[in-house]
């Protein structure tokens, strides 16, 4: 026996048992044309490829070979004929619960070749569909009695996990389905099936639980089913081999509706399925003969519960776990799910009342509920075979951080005073370097941070890292946006004026001047520089500050000189945050010219003329004037002496001796 596979998902355990009778016509017989009830499916037309409707095959390709086949195909292939085919020996019976094990010695008429098994959920039915074919024998004929067993175990050929005592077939549990299709000489297909019960009533009225319980027949309204009776047979186009030539009567289907035949109600799975062929009809004593080995297969009436975990932002990056609690039956009662995860609840008994619902976590708000079926967490409504996925979507509180920051960086005394809206506190105060930070912010742009003035400080900048402006800051999904309020201290310039003997000066007056480009150069200042009105005057020890000054190039320009001394020249200096720039000025001292004219003699005598210097004509001191000086002690002084010079006008020096 080759099993194969195709298709098919494992969940729950089904078994087929196929019981073929020593006539081994197949049971089903080719009805009509039409499809079950609530079902596309063409079980009533005796063959592997859709018409109308659907089929084992929906789609083949040019050489025949099937490219589409029906929903969760599970195929079974038995072994080659002969004495390597697997059988049941030893006269076993459908209620022996372990089935025993041989090879070979099987009528040509009755052995199997391949299985098929699909399901589907239409409309909210289950519907299962099954389909065998028998090695073509000649003269064959229309009677075929056939099982298929459904056994929630499946047996691991490996572990034998799952295995009755031969580990070949399932080990039987209470509920385990067997449906047999008895045919005897043509006709309608009888469709039937039985429970597998651990107490009561057997089919076989001799024999004792554990045992096949009583026959329950399935009616047209459930079931159908045909076989091929054309005289050419009909094609399988399903590989291996495909296509294959199936002769006549050696291929029979059938569909059953698992809902309405209450085969499967409320949760019940199946995963394991095999076929069998037995020697007579419709009959629990007959001998087991010829079967296919077990495949796994997922035919359940269960529904399934998902709970999804949706976050924004997503990626999280804080990996937040959120714990939920299930009601209403569903087992855990309580986990925790991070962005992206799922918790599913398979198995679900169909109905209503089940429940999901979600702690919170600070930082975080439900933002959305829902589940795609439309039901409410509060009572969420499952159908037999329906997935309901439920997603928790939750959006993260952001965060706002204000940064102070200071020009110098030296400064960690001053307090600087702001002023929040829409956050709490509504006011705060930060010195350099502090921050201060809103958490669990509902996401938004209603918020808003100011700072105050402050003496001696200038706020250069302000600004949030996300872009946002600081009268309506914009805070995402688990966001911190970080806004920074520089601020510069205003420096002082000091200034002492002396002489050019170093002696101080009083009452000098000095104004700074903003040192427009181009910045710098010789004195003195230039006519783009502009006047500050900031100014100063030297006390008796000729120092003077100008405080308050903001940070920048400047001209110290004196505008007011003390008498008798000429101003210093302008002084470019550059005031930095928070410091004093000291300068040192100096005013010469003016110079004081006298000139005399003296009259040569014994004893030279003081002569009065008009002496003129720089425009300004003054007298000479005529004799006499010298005080409590001689005009000869005056006349001897040294100096700049000219002498021999005649009486009258001497342009080139400015004089008139008259």
């Amino acid at each position: 026996m080759r099993p194969l596979r195709l298709r098919g998902r494992p969940f729950g355990r089904l078994l087929l048992l196929a019981i073929t009778a020593t006539t081994f016509a197949v049971f089903f017989v080719a009805a009509s044309s039409g499809n079950l009830t609530g079902s596309t499916f063409e079980s009533t037309d005796g063959n592997l490829v859709k018409s109308t409707g659907t089929d084992w095959c929906n789609a083949v390709n040019g050489s025949g070979v099937c490219t589409s086949t029906a929903p969760h195909l599970v195929q079974g292939q038995d072994k080659a004929p002969g004495n390597g085919d697997d059988s049941f020996a030893n006269g076993t019976k459908q209620d022996d619960a372990v089935p025993s094990i041989g090879n070979g010695g099987i009528p040509n008429k009755g052995d199997l070749d391949r299985f098929y098994v699909a399901n589907e959920f239409v409309g909210g039915k289950n519907f299962v569909y099954l389909g065998f074919e028998l090695l073509p024998v000649p003269n064959a004929s229309a009677s075929v009695h056939t099982g298929f067993e459904f056994n929630q175990n499946a047996c691991d050929p490996v572990t034998h996990v799952g295995c009755s005592a031969n580990n070949v077939t399932p080990a039987r549990k209470a509920g385990d389905i067997l449906v047999v299709y008895d045919l005897e000489g043509g006709g309608n297909p009888s469709l039937s099936f039985r429970r597998w019960v651990l107490s009561g009533s057997c089919e076989v009225s001799q024999d004792t639980a554990p045992c096949w319980g009583p026959k329950q027949s399935l009616s047209s309204s459930v079931a159908d089913g045909s076989l091929d009776a054309g005289a050419s047979g009909t094609t399988d186009p399903i590989n291996p081999s495909a296509p294959r030539t199936i002769g006549q009567f050696r291929f029979g289907e059938a569909a059953i509706n698992l809902t309405d035949s209450n085969i499967l109600s409320g949760c019940a799975a199946l995963g394991s399925v095999y076929t069998v062929s037995r020697s007579s009809g419709d009959s629990g004593t007959a001998t087991m003969k010829d079967f296919i080995a077990p495949q796994k297969v997922n035919i359940n009436n269960c529904g399934t519960i998902i709970a999804k975990k949706v976050t924004d932002p997503s990626p999280d990056t804080t990996s937040t776990s959120f714990s939920f609690t299930a009601g209403g039956g569903l087992t855990p009662t309580s986990f925790s799910l991070k962005n992206g995860e799922t918790k599913t609840y398979s198995g679900v008994n169909p109905g209503s009342g089940y429940t999901l619902a979600e702690s919170v976590p600070t930082g975080w708000d439900l933002t959305s509920a829902t589940c795609d079926d439309g039901s409410p967490v509060t009572n969420i409504d499952v159908s037999a075979g329906e997935t309901v996925t439920c997603t928790f979507t939750n959006k993260a509180r952001g965060t706002i951080k204000i940064k102070k920051v200071t020009d110098p960086s030296s400064d960690t005394t001053t307090s600087f005073s702001f002023t929040a809206g829409g956050l709490s506190p509504s006011t705060f105060s930060l010195h350099n370097g502090d921050t201060q930070t809103f958490s669990n912010l509902v996401p938004g742009n209603g918020y808003s941070v100011s700072e105050d003035s402050k003496t001696g400080w200038d706020l250069t900048s302000s600004s949030c890292d996300d872009g946002s402006p600081l009268s309506a800051i914009d805070v995402g999904p688990g966001e911190t946006v970080t806004c920074t309020f520089n601020n510069r201290q205003r420096g002082s310039v000091s200034i002492h004026k002396q002489d050019d003997a170093g002696n101080p000066l009083q009452g000098a007056v000095f104004e700074l001047y903003t040192d427009n480009a181009p910045v710098g150069g010789n004195p003195p200042h230039g006519a783009e520089d502009t006047a500050t009105g900031q100014t100063c005057t030297t006390n008796a020890s000729g120092d003077c500050t100008i405080s308050n000054v903001v940070p920048g190039p400047y001209w110290i320009v004196e505008t007011t000189t003390p008498t008798g001394y000429d101003s210093a020249a302008d002084k470019s200096i550059s005031v930095t945050a928070g410091q004093n720039t000291s300068v040192t000025l100096s005013d010469p001292r003016k110079f004081r010219i006298i000139v005399v004219v003296c009259q040569q003699g014994t004893n030279d005598s003081l002569h009065a003329s008009s002496v003129t210097v720089d425009g300004v004509t003054k007298t000479s001191l005529a004799s006499g004037g010298g005080g409590t000086l001689s005009d000869s002690d005056v006349c001897g002084l040294g100096g700049a002496r000219y002498s021999d010079k005649h009486a009258g006008d001497h342009p080139n020096a400015d004089v008139n001796i008259p």
